[in-house]
């Protein structure tokens, strides 16, 4: 992944993700980490909340992780795609970023949910100039 997308992925906080139920579109907003080598967010949430129950591995999700200035004017965001992962390799470095980032979570209720980027859009504006770029998983790349 380009340095610039994991720096802004790192440096927000905040992640709007979208999964489907049933046909009908869900989405939510959560306090997330970034999970470095693997390429994506790790969040802690209610384990019987919506969103964690349709949070099964391999369930396809979609988001956006968002700035702005506060004129309006300048803003960085991405647009992603991928997928809901469990596996233990997965958890245990999501586990470790997100108590890293949040010590205080370890006494939280709760169930982390780990997402896994597929692709990425890059959107930054700033002074009017916008720039754009894409990034894809490696294993997506070579079919």
């Amino acid at each position: 992944m380009q340095e610039e997308i994991a720096e802004f992925i790192k440096e927000s906080k905040i992640a709007t993700v979208c999964c489907v139920k049933e046909g009908l579109p869900h989405c939510f907003n959560c306090l997330y980490a970034y999970i470095p080598g693997i390429e994506g967010i790790v969040f802690k949430s209610s384990g019987t909340s919506l969103h964690s129950t349709m949070m099964q591995d391999e369930i396809p999700v979609a988001g956006t992780i968002y700035q702005s200035s506060k004129s309006g004017l300048d803003n960085t965001g991405i647009q992603f795609y991928g997928k809901a992962a469990i596996s233990d390799e997965v958890m245990d470095a999501a586990e470790k970023a997100y108590y890293k980032r949040y010590p205080l979570a370890l006494v939280v209720r709760g169930q982390l949910c780990a997402i896994v980027f597929d692709s990425i859009k890059f959107t930054k504006t700033t002074k009017g100039i916008r720039r754009k770029c894409t990034w894809e998983k490696e294993e997506l790349n070579k079919e």
